[in-house]
């Protein structure tokens, strides 16, 4: 399909959230022939703000270590889960937005997520991010200053709010298109048929 299709996609991530890789990982090959713009947006909820947060919910953390295993396998991943489930979170988010300024988000958002979920590694040492940046093809040194810029971690600490009041999301990942949500890596047929619905009428 060579015409750009009006609306773009908002897909809604987290480097917290192992499924929000698993979409992202899915995104070329349900979404990549379609000429629909896809803009990411970093997002990472505290547990004030976030009342089903696994790293409270013992028993939706359980569930997961089972779950997210099968999808890698079904997608062909492999998953080695980080020792640690918390960090500085604000700094992969603003690094991701340091990447994003100079065109490399989505390699960056990719590699990113593998140092954490298939390397098992913390995402809030400036080794592991300047070693993404470098896969990504970016400078790592840039893109770890833009990770501790206190401008871009704020810009990175108001997407959560900000993604409520524009599309009143409730988790991750989401993508938002057209007026409608699409929640969760397996909605992602639910999108691509939106999209081609919305195409077939423009």
């Amino acid at each position: 399909m060579n015409e750009t299709f009006g609306q773009s996609i908002r897909f809604y991530f987290s480097f917290r959230s192992p499924y929000a890789w698993i979409a992202a990982e899915r995104l070329d090959a349900v979404l990549g022939d379609l000429d629909v713009a896809i803009e990411t947006i970093p997002i990472f909820p505290t547990s004030d703000l976030f009342p089903n947060d696994p790293s409270v919910n013992h028993r939706k953390l359980a569930y997961m270590l089972q779950d997210i295993p099968r999808l890698a396998r079904e997608c062909g991943l492999t998953v080695r889960f980080p020792s640690s489930g918390d960090t500085d979170w604000a700094f992969p988010h603003a690094a991701y937005l340091g990447a994003q300024s100079r065109g490399g988000g989505k390699r960056f958002m990719l590699e990113a997520f593998r140092k954490r979920f298939c390397e098992g590694l913390d995402l809030g040492d400036e080794r592991v991010i300047a070693d993404a940046a470098s896969r990504a093809e970016l400078d790592p040194d840039a893109i770890v200053a833009a990770g501790h810029s206190e401008t871009l971690r704020a810009d990175a600490a108001d997407g959560w709010q900000l993604a409520i009041e524009r599309d009143q999301i409730f988790g991750v990942p989401t993508f938002a298109y057209a007026g409608r949500l699409y929640w969760g890596q397996d909605r992602l047929h639910f999108l691509r048929s939106a999209v081609l619905r919305k195409s077939d009428v423009e």
